[in-house]
């Protein structure tokens, strides 16, 4: 039952996703208003006030036309401006017709107002606020020199009582309307705000963390690069020396860019859409071997030796790049942190089916409240 109301509803204001703000409260007044004014006219016929009923009948005419040009023709601006106008007129014969000062007008001219505001775009709300305005002073200034031109058409006092009530309510009831309407418009803009801040916030996030993997693990293979270039241009080698730093000059050169293509493929796809993890069945030894591999050279420079005691045929379930990620941190670290001449030994254990790989060093260790 509720989906269905909601749905009604959707058809008769229009959808959010494709009908403006403005449009949705025009077409939710005017339907608010077909009703009201529907029970309006059941209750003036109790409390007889045909003059009015007449009145209310040519409203509720306009009302539907506008509605169905706005609605159905898409004419919003047109349909807004022969509202406004037609509205206006109306209540100025419901002014003298009505009771003056002393019938509900004054009140429906302050909802004309609300709703001018609302619908219209800003500029012309410039005009037609002010017109308002012009036409209830120049109302009031008609009764005040001319009271006897003014109907009482109050047959009863409970009459007057029953139409201002229903009135008020009238007019509470397309306050309420105009305003959940923006309170909803707002938040919606806010969220779409928070939204997009976030959105900048984690990609701002995943750059820092690129940057931060990329000038970590390139640092390494970097300076290996640098050593071998070094040794080429200020020593003098043998013929056979210049070949086997050569050979692993390109060797690393090779390790390098085949690291740097994972690191950013792998980066970008978190970038994308989130941690994504590629599961593959791995021989941790070979992993381990190829990631001391890239090190050794840093490792050399401070003549420390790395020892890979990972046992040959151990496998594991892992992603590659993940694993790799993880191992090149722990090595740069470990040979960062590792005196001259030390030694750094990696290891493995299985525990409860899984496998526990252990890097131990010699360095300055962390303190225990770290």
């Amino acid at each position: 039952m509720t989906n269905a109301v909601k749905q009604l509803h959707s058809k008769l204001i229009g959808d959010v996703g494709t009908t403006s703000i403005q449009a949705r409260i025009f077409h939710e007044i005017c339907i608010m208003a077909i009703m009201a004014i529907t029970v309006i006219l059941i209750i003036n016929m109790f409390i007889r006030v045909p003059n009015v009923n007449v009145i209310l009948i040519a409203t509720l005419l306009v009302i539907g036309a506008v509605y169905y040009s706005s609605k159905f023709r898409g004419n919003l601006k047109s349909s807004v401006a022969i509202f406004t106008i037609s509205s206006n007129i109306l209540l100025v014969i419901n002014f003298i017709y009505n009771s003056g000062v002393n019938g509900p007008t004054l009140l429906l001219f302050m909802l004309s107002v609300v709703f001018t505001i609302s619908v219209m775009p800003g500029k012309a709300s410039f005009f037609w606020v002010p017109l308002n305005a012009c036409v209830v002073i120049t109302l009031l200034a008609f009764e005040y020199y001319y009271p006897q031109t003014i109907v009482n058409s109050y047959e009863t006092r409970a009459g007057f009582f029953i139409d201002t009530a229903s009135s008020y309510l009238a007019v509470v009831a397309c306050l309420v309307i105009v305003l959940s309407y923006f309170i909803k418009s707002h938040q919606m803009e806010k969220m779409k705000a928070i939204n997009a801040s976030t959105a900048l916030k984690e990609a701002n996030d995943a750059k820092t963390k690129l940057l931060s993997i990329l000038s970590h693990d390139l640092r390494s293979p970097l300076n290996s690069i640098q050593s071998f270039l070094e040794i080429l241009i200020d020593m003098d080698l043998e013929e056979d020396e210049r070949k086997a730093i050569k050979k692993s000059l390109l060797k690393e050169t090779k390790n390098t860019q085949t690291m740097l293509f994972n690191l950013l493929s792998w980066t970008k796809a978190q970038m994308d859409g989130g941690v994504k993890v590629n599961l593959v069945k791995l021989n941790l030894y070979e992993v381990m071997e190829t990631c001391i591999e890239m090190q050794q050279t840093s490792a050399a420079e401070k003549k420390i030796s790395i020892r890979n005691r990972v046992e040959p045929h151990t496998c594991i379930t892992a992603d590659l790049d993940m694993l790799k990620l993880v191992i090149r941190n722990l090595l740069n670290n470990a040979i960062k942190f590792t005196r001259n001449g030390g030694e750094i030994v990696a290891e493995s254990k299985e525990s409860d089916g899984m496998g526990i790989l252990t890097l131990k060093d010699n360095g300055i260790g962390i303190a225990a409240d770290n």
